[in-house]
């Protein structure tokens, strides 16, 4: 069983084009080092969400026409060891990521 909390939300400067996801897409890959197991990041097909999976956790981005809203769904292992600490960080990530891409 997964559990689910939302880790952040913002406003979006505008939508997101296919350039845009590409850029979201490269910029998170190009961060799976700092990851301590492997990830997979992909669109989905059917709606505007960019989903991180990993074995313990997986981030899932929703993207609206005015808000980008980060979900993690924890396994149990997960949700035991998260930490205040942990969460900040994942933030700041994604945070990083919208600011340099001016989303």
């Amino acid at each position: 069983m997964a559990w689910k909390e939302t880790l952040y939300e913002r406003p979006l400067k505008g939508p997101i084009d296919a350039p845009k996801r590409a850029a979201i897409q490269e910029a998170i890959k190009g961060q799976r080092h700092a990851s301590l197991t492997p990830t997979e990041v992909a669109w989905r097909d059917d709606r505007p969400e960019l989903v991180i999976r990993s074995k313990w956790i997986s981030f899932i981005v929703r993207f609206t026409h005015e808000r980008m809203v980060v979900d993690a769904e924890l396994s149990l292992a997960a949700k035991m060891m998260a930490t205040d600490a942990n969460r900040r960080q994942a933030v700041q990530f994604i945070e990083s990521v919208a600011v340099d891409l001016d989303l």
